[in-house]
């Protein structure tokens, strides 16, 4: 068992979290859910959650982000959850901290941490946290629980994923123990507006197929702006196009912003039932898990060539 998180953590007086921009609920789940394991453990530490406070449907959930000054973070440990590499962590000023761990479960692309916890089989960062704490017989708070048990269904997709394994399940069960609740987890992380739902049933209803098995969507600002929408909450729906037995890979793709020339830019996200995509996205300005990836970046022309790689993968 790895003890460099507990040990570090009892060194330090001062702890800062990150995770990566835009953050979904595996990267919210970790970071708010390892800062109430040390509140609850070390009431006399300092612990801040950095980053950006972005309002999308699930935020709500989490507690706003702390603030920390640079002489602050200058003490501290920080640790980086849920962000493989450096670039895409939100708050450089990690680079300040006195040492610095990564915890993350995605293919490693960057070492950028004094000391990392890397796990590329697991399914969530959370799960990662989970089976650390299980195994190091800790009793975690409810709340604590409950962040760590929304992170981990969330980016497991309830435990549909391939990376799921016995492991994950043994996490889960733990974290139900400890006070979880499986119902208000599912409605927290899987509920939906009625905007939402009308989104989503746009982009059914819209969305093109490639040699019958590769469903991509072009979402523009004015479609999910029609919808009330705001682009982090438009760039979650890539899940919309999943489940169907024709299709092995489906694609997102959403406006961002537009050039100095007036083009839009698109991110996008890319999903595949068995076949490698990761390399393929680092083409792209982006990577992610080998099934499932994001890009950034992209014009409506390297949108096709994106989708040329990804048909001759599974052609």
């Amino acid at each position: 068992m790895n003890k460099d998180l507990f040990e570090l953590i009892n060194k330090f007086d001062v702890i800062t979290i990150y995770r990566h921009v835009s953050p979904d609920s595996d990267a919210l789940g970790s970071q708010f859910g390892l800062k109430q394991w040390i509140l609850d453990t070390y009431p006399n530490k300092q612990v801040y959650a950095l980053g950006i406070n972005e309002k999308k449907s699930i935020d709500y959930f989490y507690p706003e982000m702390d603030y920390a000054n640079d002489e602050t973070i200058k003490q501290s440990l920080a640790i980086i959850l849920d962000t493989a590499n450096s670039e895409r962590i939100d708050d450089q000023r990690f680079k300040l901290a006195k040492y610095r761990l990564k915890i993350d479960h995605h293919v490693l692309v960057e070492s950028y941490a004094d000391t990392e916890i890397v796990c590329e089989e697991s399914g969530a960062t959370c799960e990662i946290l989970a089976r650390l704490f299980m195994e190091n017989e800790e009793k975690l708070s409810s709340q604590c629980a409950q962040y760590l048990y929304c992170g981990l269904i969330a980016d497991t997709l309830r435990f549909s994923i391939a990376s799921t394994s016995s492991d994950t399940l043994k996490a889960a069960a733990y974290l139900v123990q400890c006070g979880a609740d499986v119902v208000e987890a599912n409605k927290v992380i899987f509920s939906t507006s009625l905007k939402q739902f009308k989104f989503e049933n746009f982009i059914r209803s819209n969305c093109n197929v490639k040699n019958g098995k590769l469903a991509y969507m072009i979402v523009r600002k004015e479609d999910y702006e029609r919808f009330g929408l705001t682009f982090e909450e438009a760039k979650e729906k890539v899940f919309v196009m999943g489940g169907i037995n024709e299709f092995e890979m489906w694609v997102l793709f959403t406006e961002k912003e537009k050039d100095e020339n007036g083009n839009a830019i698109f991110n996008g996200s890319l999903r595949s039932k068995k076949e490698a995509i990761n390399d393929i996205a680092n083409k792209y300005h982006g990577g992610g898990h080998k099934l499932a990836c994001g890009v950034k970046g992209l014009t409506e022309d390297t949108i096709q060539q994106l989708l040329t790689d990804l048909v001759l993968r599974i052609s």
